[in-house]
């Protein structure tokens, strides 16, 4: 089982019995490790759906809808993927969408953007100075405010460390990812699927991926993220 069809499983259903996913994570620490993480967090998400009633419940609607939301995207995404695993082999295309070791900058913020629904639901309202201490370990900072951060906190970009981010706009919450650039990643400028549309900018140092739904314009926003982030040399 490759890296990318161990973490569509384990976010597909953490407490899968499947026996490759069973062999990949006995032969591989960070898999375990991978797995273990998806299930503590899925395990928190159904724990956070039995706030008692009436506190809390205008929080639990919310989770409880994100949660079918996130099963019904699930579920057509795993169709749609098949049908495109389908397709490839009948056509017989030459090119290969995966290699391995590939860190695919589209697919992990989709993932990602799927898996933690929370950060669009959460509202941490952080500082500028909260985010650029996050920021510092990747060797940047923004330099004026960007606005409204309801959510900022590192994620695992298949083991390159990453800070994910929820932002205002106009035009709602926008999910915003900073990668540290690497050789092994797969950049893809634009990327869609049914319910998320991404842009994805290069910074040499970094790259800037910014996830929001088909109706939202992306380009104000990574405009003036690209103008306020600095890296050191």
């Amino acid at each position: 089982m490759d890296d990318l069809e161990f973490r569509r499983t384990i976010y597909a259903d953490p407490h899968s019995r499947d026996e490759r996913l069973k062999q990949a994570i006995a032969q591989d620490p960070a898999k375990a490790q991978a797995w273990q993480e998806a299930r503590q967090f899925d395990d928190k998400l159904k724990q956070a759906a039995k706030v008692p009633v009436p506190d809390g419940l205008a929080q639990r609607l919310l989770l409880r809808q994100s949660m079918q939301a996130h099963r019904k995207q699930r579920q057509q995404r795993n169709w749609f993927l098949g049908l495109a695993a389908s397709t490839v082999l009948v056509v017989g295309l030459t090119f290969t969408l995966w290699q391995p070791g590939q860190v695919d900058l589209a697919e992990n913020a989709l993932a990602h953007v799927y898996h933690e629904h929370k950060a669009l639901v959460v509202d941490e309202n952080l500082s500028l100075e909260q985010v650029n201490a996050k920021l510092a370990s990747f060797g940047g900072e923004f330099v004026a405010d960007i606005g409204k951060i309801y959510y900022a906190n590192f994620c695992d970009f298949q083991r390159i460390k990453s800070l994910h981010m929820v932002v205002g706009s106009p035009q709602g919450k926008i999910t915003v990812f900073i990668v540290p650039s690497s050789e092994s990643m797969k950049f893809s400028e634009y990327f869609s699927d049914q319910e998320y549309q991404g842009k994805a900018l290069n910074m040499q140092q970094a790259s800037l991926i910014l996830v929001g739904s088909k109706q939202q314009i992306l380009t104000p926003l990574e405009e003036k993220l690209k103008a306020k982030l600095r890296f050191s040399a």
